[in-house]
């Protein structure tokens, strides 16, 4: 992110699953960039683009005039101030958290803000971070013009089981702790397990089965208390592959299917004979 922005490259997207630490990430950019960085950081974007321009500009502190202004005069100002900063050396970052909840038509005036039409525009970045959900608006028949504009684009992955163990361990160090003192081998192989390696669920059922263990006054955290917070912490068990549900459910979709057309099929009987019933009824 760092690199994409200080080398200019334009449009950035990083996506990411709920939890993997996205927003942590833009917060240690904004603390890391230089001072020759001018950056605006847009965090609840559920708005229309000249709400989200203003806020722009405003997170910038560039120059503008009182509330009301049009979406044109809005334009004018944030030319001017990306003008000013090119000269001045300065490169134009807007970080954007949530992008999967920008509107179309918002992404395509954020994507017409990069367009290179103007030397000054080359120093202005735009960065989307988002769920994976955002990958289905940038693939949309609308934005798809503009698809090329993206210079970077990465996903990140959950942690893999290595990962999650060093991460444990690492929060561990900080309060002056080992992870092999603290948690047996498979509680920590069944909190990545169950947190498919997203780090917002292995700190919450980390510290759940912390806290069970210091009421039961256990000296580890075994695989054991870790099923009983993964129990109480049921709902935050991440989204996960749905195709072998899907398989049974269709499985008893054809069940039912079958059972249906059967009740037909006797109830068709049944009206056929009850039809000649009554034929031969009247025949006689």
């Amino acid at each position: 992110m760092i690199s994409g922005i200080k080398k200019r490259k334009g449009v950035i997207v990083i996506t990411g699953e709920v939890g993997v630490g996205k927003t942590i990430l833009i917060y240690a950019l904004l603390k890391d960039l230089s001072e020759e960085m001018k950056t605006a950081f847009i965090f609840n974007p559920r708005v229309d683009f000249k709400n989200i321009l203003e806020n722009i500009l405003r997170d910038l502190k560039a120059p503008i005039g009182e509330k009301g202004e049009n979406l044109f005069s809005l334009l004018v100002h944030f030319r001017k101030y990306v003008n000013e900063k090119l000269t001045q050396g300065y490169t134009v970052a807007i970080v954007i958290d949530e992008a999967q909840s920008l509107d179309e038509e918002v992404l395509e005036n954020l994507y017409r803000l990069a367009t290179p039409d103007s030397p000054a525009t080359h120093s202005l970045q735009i960065l989307l971070v988002g769920h994976p959900e955002v990958e289905l608006k940038l693939n949309s028949e609308k934005l798809r013009p503009y698809k090329d504009k993206i210079s970077l684009h990465y996903h990140i992955s959950p942690l893999t089981r290595e990962e999650s163990r060093d991460y444990i361990n690492y929060r561990l160090n900080l309060v002056g702790q080992n992870i092999s003192g603290i948690f047996t081998s498979q509680a920590v192989d069944r909190i990545w397990e169950y947190a498919g390696g997203i780090p917002r669920v292995m700190n919450l059922l980390c510290d759940r089965a912390l806290r069970i263990g210091f009421r039961s006054s256990s000296q580890t955290i075994n695989s054991r208390i870790v099923n009983q917070a993964i129990r109480d912490l049921g709902y935050l068990k991440p989204r996960k592959s749905k195709s072998f549900p899907r398989f049974l459910s269709q499985k008893k979709s054809r069940y039912r299917l079958l059972k249906i057309l059967f009740l037909l099929f006797s109830v068709g009987i049944f009206f056929l004979s009850l039809s000649k019933m009554i034929d031969l009824l009247l025949r006689t």
